[in-house]
C-alpha cells in the first residue's frame, strides 16, 4: 500500500520531485568527485613517490665542494642516512633556449637546469612513471614547460650559451617530483651523460650542486640537517625537506577538492531547504488527508512512513546515479593531476571512498526529513479536518494597509507586503538565492584576487610594475651596481628598489642551527602589508613571514629576538614584523642592510621598479632583458601568473561550474516554491481575479515580492562571499604562509553582471510560473 502512495504522490508531483531529486543528484555528483579525486591523489601521489624515490632532504648548493666530506659525513650518520646522490646541473638562461620560429624561453621566473638522471634515488621519470632514460640527442623536457610553450613530443629546442650551440628533439615529457609544481623556481631537462659532458665541456652552463639524502625508515631529517650545518658542509643554497614537494605537488588538486566539497555542501543545505519547502506545500495539501488516517487510527509512525519513503526512494536513486556519474564528471577535473602526478588512476580506492558521499548524503537526507515531520505529530484529527488549521498561531493583524501607499505602483506595492507578512515562508527562497549567490561570488573574487597584481603581498613583495631578477654568473655583482646605476640616469623609471637574498644559519626554538633565506634591501620604497608590526628600518631589526614565526618554524613574536649567523659572525635581531608568504614554503625573512650580505651565499639579486605615467612596461621590459643577456625581466601580474601557474587554470573552471550549478539552482528552486505559493493563495488569487485585476496584474505582485527577495538575497550573499569568504580562503591558505587574505572584489562584475544574470534568469522562470496559474478555470477554484 505505502508503495502505491509513494507511486501516486510521485505522478502528482512530478516538478516538485525531480527538483529535489536533481539537488540530490549534483550533491552526490560534486561530493563523489571531490572525494574520488582526493582518492586519486591519494594514489597518484603514492605511484608517483614510489617511482620517482625522492630525497627526503636536499641541500642546494654552488661554488666548490668536496664530494669526500659528504661521503664521510654519510657514514658517519648512517644510523639516519640509507643513500646520498649529488647532482650535478647545468644551469641555462632562458633566453638561451630557442624554440618553434625565434622564440626563447627568455621571461620564465624558472632557474633552468639541464641534468642527467640519477642512479641511485630521485627519478625524474616519463608520462607512464617510468625512469627516463634518454638517448643522446635527445631531451625530456619539463610538463611545466611543454605546457606553457604548447610544445610536442618530436619538437626541438637548441640551447646556445657561450661557446656551446647544440640541438636537441623532445622525446618525453619529464615528470620530476621535486620540481613538478610552479610553486617550486628551479626546473630539470634531462640529456644523456654523452651530451652532458659535452656541454660541460664548453661550458654551456654554469654548474650547482644538489646534495641529496634518502634517510632510513626512522631516520631522523631535522638531526641530519642540524648536523650536516654544524659540520660546515657545503650549503650556500637552501636546505629543503621532502615534504614541502610533496604539499606543493597536492597544492592545485587538493584546493579544487576542497572548494569543491564546499559547494556541494552548500547544495545539501539547499536540498535540504528544497524539501522543507516541498512538505510545506504538500502538507498544506494533504491536511485533510492526514486528519481522516488519523480519525481512521493510522498511526503516526505509518502517516509519516508515507512521507518519510518518497525521500528515501530518492536519496538512493539520486545516490546511485550521482555515484556512477561522478567517475565521469571526476575526469573534467583531473586533467591536471593527470598530467602531473599519474597518468593512470584506476586504482580501486576511488571506488570504495567515494561511496562515502551517496551514504552520507542519504542519512542526512531521512534525518531531515524525520525531524520536519515531528510537525505531523502536533496535528491532531479534528483540527486537521478544519480548514484554517495550516492558519493557526498566526498573526491576524493587518499592517500595511493599501490606503497608506503615497509611492509604489498598487501591484509592486502587494508584492513587498505579502514577502513582509510571510516573511517565514520567503526566507526559504531568501536563503537559497544567497547560497547561489554565494557559489558565483566567491570563487570569482578568488580567482581575481590570484590574477590582480596586489596578489604579490602574499608573495612576500611589495606592489610594483616590474622586476628584475638577475641570475647567479660571474659578472653578476658588476651587472647588479650596474643595473643600478643605470635606473637612476633612467627617466622613464619613477622609482625603484634593489634587494639581495642570502642564506644564513639561524638559531631555531630548540637552540639548534637551521638555514634561512633572508632578503635585505630598502622597504619603504614597496611597501608591504604587514600582519603585525612593521618592516625593519634600523640597525639590528628583522621582519619574519607568517610560516617561520609560527611554532612550528621559529616560535617568534614581534619584540622577540633572533639569533643569525653569517660565517663565525653571530648577530641578535629583534622582530618588528610579520608579513605572509606563500613562496619558499612560506619561510623568508627581510631585514635592515645592516646585516651585511652573506658573500658566500648569495642566493639572488631582485630589483623592483615603478614606471612613469605614460611609459610602455612592455617596450621597457624587452630593453632591459636586452641589455641584461642573464637577468629574468617580468612585470608583476606575469610573475604571479607563473608562480601560481595550474591553480588559476583550475579556478577558472570552478567559476564557470560555480555560475552552472547557480543558474540551475536558482530556476529550480524558484520554480518550486512559485508552485508552493500559488498553491496555496489558488483561492486568493481566484478572488482577485473575479475582482477584475488581470492576469498581468497578479503576475506584476509575485514578481515584485519574488524580487525583492532575491535582491535582498544578491546584497547578502555578494557581503558573505566578501567576508565570511575571507576567511574560509585565509583559513585554508594559512599552512601555505598567507593568514590573511584580503580578496579582490571586482565591483562590475560582482555587484552588476552576476546579479543581472541572476535577475533575469529568476525574472523569467517568474513569469513562466505564473502564466501558467492565470489560465485556470475561476469557477473551479471558487468552488474548492
Amino acid at each position: 500500500m505505502f508503495l502505491k502512495i509513494v507511486k501516486n504522490d510521485f505522478i502528482r508531483n512530478k516538478i516538485v520531485t525531480m527538483t529535489v531529486f536533481v539537488f540530490i543528484t549534483m550533491a552526490v555528483i560534486l561530493a563523489a568527485s571531490a572525494i574520488n579525486n582526493i582518492a586519486n591523489l591519494i594514489q597518484g601521489m603514492s605511484d608517483l613517490q614510489e617511482s620517482a624515490v625522492p630525497s627526503d632532504i636536499t641541500v642546494m648548493h654552488a661554488g666548490e665542494y668536496d664530494q669526500a666530506e659528504i661521503d664521510q659525513f654519510t657514514d658517519q650518520y648512517s644510523d639516519h642516512i640509507a643513500m646520498q646522490e649529488t647532482m650535478f646541473l647545468q644551469n641555462i638562461d632562458g633566453s638561451n633556449i630557442h624554440f618553434g620560429q625565434n622564440q626563447t624561453m627568455a621571461g620564465t621566473i624558472q632557474d633552468i637546469s639541464f641534468v642527467v638522471q640519477n642512479k641511485e634515488f630521485d627519478f625524474i621519470l616519463d608520462l607512464d612513471n617510468e625512469k627516463l632514460d634518454v638517448k643522446e640527442g635527445k631531451v625530456a623536457v619539463p610538463i611545466y614547460f611543454m605546457e606553457q610553450h604548447d610544445l610536442k613530443i618530436g619538437d626541438t629546442i637548441t640551447v646556445k650559451s657561450g661557446g656551446y650551440e647544440k640541438e636537441f628533439a623532445i622525446s618525453d615529457y619529464a615528470r620530476d617530483f621535486e620540481m613538478n609544481s610552479s610553486l617550486t623556481s628551479s626546473k630539470r631537462f634531462v640529456i644523456n651523460q654523452n651530451d652532458y659532458d659535452e656541454m660541460l665541456e664548453l661550458q654551456g652552463g654554469e654548474l650547482e650542486y644538489l646534495i641529496e639524502f634518502k634517510l632510513n625508515e626512522n631516520g631522523d631529517s631535522a638531526a641530519v640537517q642540524t648536523a650536516y650545518i654544524e659540520a660546515g658542509l657545503p650549503a650556500n643554497g637552501p636546505i629543503i625537506g621532502g615534504k614541502i614537494f610533496t604539499m606543493f605537488n597536492a597544492m592545485s588538486d587538493m584546493a579544487v577538492a576542497i572548494v569543491i566539497i564546499f559547494i556541494s555542501i552548500l547544495l545539501i543545505v539547499i536540498a535540504s531547504l528544497c524539501i522543507r519547502l516541498t512538505f510545506l506545500a504538500t502538507i498544506d495539501e494533504d491536511i485533510r488527508e492526514i486528519g481522516v488516517m488519523k480519525a481512521m487510527g493510522i498511526s503516526k509512525k505509518d502517516i509519516k512512513k508515507v512521507y518519510l519513503n518518497k525521500y528515501r526512494v530518492i536519496s538512493v536513486a539520486a545516490g546511485i546515479i550521482g555515484y556512477l556519474l561522478s567517475f565521469a564528471a571526476v575526469n573534467l577535473l583531473n586533467g591536471n593531476m593527470r598530467l602531473y602526478i599519474s597518468s593512470d588512476l584506476s586504482g580501486g580506492l576511488k571506488y570504495v571512498l567515494s561511496l562515502i558521499a551517496p551514504l552520507l548524503v542519504y542519512f542526512m537526507i531521512v534525518m531531515y526529513c524525520q525531524r520536519i515531520l515531528k510537525s505531523i505529530d502536533k496535528i491532531s484529527a479534528v483540527e486537521a479536518l478544519r480548514s484554517d488549521i495550516m492558519e493557526r498561531g498566526k498573526n491576524r493583524k493587518y499592517s500595511f494597509p493599501l490606503l497608506k501607499n503615497k509611492f509604489l505602483s498598487t501591484n509592486i506595492y502587494m508584492g513587498m507586503r505579502d514577502v513582509w507578512k510571510r516573511f517565514k515562508l520567503y526566507r526559504l527562497l531568501f536563503v537559497i538565492f544567497i547560497v547561489c549567490t554565494f557559489i558565483v561570488i566567491l570563487p570569482l573574487n578568488i580567482y581575481n584576487t590570484m590574477n590582480s597584481p596586489e596578489f604579490s603581498t602574499y608573495m612576500g613583495i611589495g606592489k610594483h610594475d616590474m622586476r628584475i631578477d638577475l641570475r647567479r654568473t660571474d659578472s653578476i655583482t658588476e651587472d647588479f651596481i650596474k643595473l643600478q646605476e643605470e635606473l637612476k640616469n633612467d627617466s622613464d623609471i619613477e622609482k625603484f628598489a634593489a634587494y639581495i637574498t642570502s642564506s644564513y644559519q639561524v638559531k631555531n626554538a630548540e637552540g639548534s642551527w637551521d638555514y634561512i633565506n633572508i632578503e635585505i634591501g630598502d622597504y619603504s620604497v614597496f611597501p608591504l602589508k604587514y600582519l603585525e608590526g612593521r618592516a625593519p628600518e634600523g640597525e639590528g631589526e628583522i621582519s619574519l613571514s607568517f610560516a617561520n614565526a609560527a611554532i612550528d618554524g621559529l616560535n617568534k613574536k614581534v619584540g622577540d629576538e633572533v639569533t643569525v649567523r653569517a660565517g663565525d659572525e653571530e648577530q641578535t635581531l629583534s622582530v618588528t614584523g610579520i608579513y605572509q608568504d606563500i613562496t619558499n614554503g612560506g619561510k623568508t625573512a627581510k631585514a635592515h642592510t645592516s646585516l651585511g650580505v652573506n658573500e658566500e651565499a648569495v642566493l639572488w639579486y631582485i630589483v623592483s621598479m615603478d614606471m612613469a605615467q605614460g611609459v610602455d612596461i612592455r617596450e621597457k621590459m624587452d630593453y632591459y632583458q636586452n641589455a641584461y643577456d642573464s637577468a629574468q625581466v617580468n612585470d608583476i601580474k606575469e610573475y604571479t601568473g607563473q608562480t601560481l601557474g595550474n591553480i588559476i587554470e583550475q579556478m577558472s573552471l570552478i567559476v564557470i561550474g560555480g555560475i552552472v550549478i547557480a543558474v540551475i539552482i536558482a530556476v529550480l528552486i524558484t520554480a518550486q516554491f512559485l508552485r508552493m505559493l500559488l498553491s496555496k493563495d489558488m483561492s486568493q488569487i481566484a478572488i482577485m481575479r473575479s475582482m477584475g485585476l488581470t492576469s498581468k496584474n497578479i503576475q506584476h505582485q509575485y514578481m515584485a515580492g519574488t524580487m525583492m527577495v532575491l535582491i535582498l538575497g544578491i546584497i547578502v550573499g555578494v557581503l558573505a562571499s566578501n567576508y565570511l569568504g575571507e576567511f574560509l580562503v585565509s583559513m585554508a591558505m594559512s599552512s601555505m604562509g598567507a593568514a590573511k587574505i584580503e580578496l579582490i572584489n571586482v565591483a562590475w562584475q560582482t555587484w552588476l553582471l552576476c546579479p543581472l544574470v541572476l535577475i533575469v534568469v529568476v525574472g523569467f522562470t517568474i513569469s513562466v510560473c505564473c502564466k501558467v496559474t492565470a489560465e485556470d478555470d475561476l469557477s473551479v477554484v471558487l468552488r474548492s
